[in-house]
């Protein structure tokens, strides 16, 4: 049996911490006697770091004990992607090219954690360079989604999505630039958010893991509230990095208590419906009708250029993310994966008058969305158009769907992150919530999202529904018990 303790979450856990009740010593024992025995099952770690663990959880207790609290995060085991700098860790980016470096400084996110006084359990693997969504990593190796291990976890954040869903940290770090939160969070049956850009510094992210303009930070965690806790303390300016908001972080887990039933819901009227199979279809639409009977009123809405997000999409994540390579494609090609060095040879021939216009264009889409969320206060979607694909349908490049066979990259793209990207591209404020289960018992995920910098908004609607729906106590029953 599982030790009840570890499928709690940080709201249980925080005020046992405080009163001495729970011990970070002894949960971080717990977690990491857990990695040891599941890790080699689900491949969600890349690099443990178990005697800093320790150490730090040594600390947590005794200033906890001394009376020197210092909040919700402290003595909680958390994880960091591995493609944002550690101090002293080994830092890959799930690349062979940087197998072997040790960053000498944290990013912002890792110092403000912590400052918190979590406790770093490790490293999660991820796909190579953050570039695509099924973390079949050549060099690492594939991560397994714990509600079916032959099936993908989501990416390329898999890692930090297993983890916190098989209970072996309580919250980690990741990074979204098509989904890369969100996609895992929905495969994996928990929440993941992408916050407004620049609501995150993004200082101390490896160059070359996300188009600079559409790369977010973002947060997994089992439940809602728990997710509030967490950006309320990784949010916020930093001066290492100019392009996060100098705005005061809002106390998130105070919206959370707010009433919902006077909220207008925008429901998409194209992309989304014609592109959902149809289980999807199925667990978005009573989403809906559990949001309209807690009160909150649907409105469909629309967005004339929608259909051109993916073209968009891909031509400025390519041409921006491509800079970074480019002293690793000269020097050292042969270090990429054979898939992925085709792509980057194909991201250099995009020309500058091509990105400009693609700029352009992004600039009406945003403005599009603008103007649909001036009517409504939220926007709903199903976060993915299906349930996780094997990973033999990844390795082969096409699943089955409704009786159709489907590839998993056609004209548009990546069929698995269309309907996260119009959130990069724009830059606006989305989570992802889980909103039932297929008939073989896999997730499914709702995506909601607000105007920029409303993530309490979001983040009260979420928890709203969340407790309605109850899916949140689900979880998965792995092969190997303790």
């Amino acid at each position: 049996m599982i030790p009840e303790i570890a499928t709690r979450t940080i709201a249980e856990l925080a005020p046992r911490i405080k009163t001495g009740a729970v011990s970070p010593v002894e949960l971080t024992e717990l977690y990491l006697q857990r990695i040891e025995k599941l890790n080699p099952l689900l491949n969600a770690y890349v690099t443990v770091t178990a005697e800093q663990a320790r150490s730090q959880a040594k600390v947590a207790q005794s200033d906890i004990a001394g009376g020197k609290y210092r909040g919700a995060l402290h003595g909680i085991p958390v994880t960091i992607k591995d493609n944002l700098a550690t101090k002293g860790i080994r830092t890959t980016a799930g690349s062979k090219i940087l197998s072997d470096w040790v960053p000498d400084f944290d990013a912002t996110v890792v110092t403000r954690l912590k400052d918190a006084g979590a406790i770093i359990l490790g490293k999660t693997n991820m796909h190579e360079w953050a570039k695509a969504s099924n973390t079949i990593n050549r060099f690492f190796g594939a991560i397994h989604n714990p509600w079916d291990l032959n099936t993908t976890p989501g990416g390329s954040s898999g890692g930090s999505a297993v983890a916190v869903a098989a209970d072996l940290c309580l919250a980690s770090i990741g990074t979204d630039s098509a989904g890369s939160v969100r996609t895992p969070a929905s495969l994996c049956g928990i929440v993941g958010l992408k916050p407004t850009y620049g609501r995150i510094s993004q200082h101390g992210g490896v160059p070359g893991t996300g188009g600079h303009s559409i790369n977010h930070f973002g947060v997994f965690t089992k439940t809602v509230e728990e997710c509030a806790y967490v950006l309320e303390v990784v949010a916020g300016h930093d001066p290492r990095d100019p392009l996060s908001v100098d705005d005061a972080v809002p106390r998130y887990t105070d919206a959370l208590g707010r009433p919902s039933d006077s909220l207008k819901i925008g429901v998409l009227d194209s992309y989304f419906p014609e592109n959902m199979s149809r289980e999807v279809r199925q667990a978005f639409d009573a989403a809906l009708g559990t949001l309209k009977r807690l009160g909150m009123k649907l409105e469909s809405i629309s967005i004339p250029h929608m259909d051109l997000v993916p073209t968009v999409f891909a031509c400025t994540m390519r041409f921006e993310d491509i800079a970074p390579h480019d002293r690793y494609l000269r020097t050292r090609p042969r270090d990429y994966s054979p898939r992925l060095l085709y792509n980057q040879i194909g991201a250099l021939t995009i020309p500058e008058a091509t990105y400009q216009t693609a700029q352009k264009v992004r600039g009406l889409i945003r403005r599009e969305f603008a103007a649909a969320l001036a009517k409504v206060d939220l926007i709903v979607a199903p976060t993915m158009p299906i349930t996780a694909p094997t990973l033999e349908d990844c390795e082969r490049g096409y699943t089955e769907i409704d009786g159709r066979r489907v590839p998993l990259q056609d004209g548009r793209g990546n069929f698995l992150t269309l309907f996260t990207i119009p959130f990069n591209l724009t830059g606006l404020p989305a989570l992802s919530v889980c909103c039932g289960f297929s008939s073989s018992g896999l997730p499914i995920g709702l995506q909601v999202i607000g105007q920029p910098f409303q993530e309490g908004r979001i983040l009260q609607a979420a928890r709203v529904y969340e407790q309605a729906a109850g899916y949140y106590r689900k979880r998965p029953v792995l092969p190997i018990t303790e």
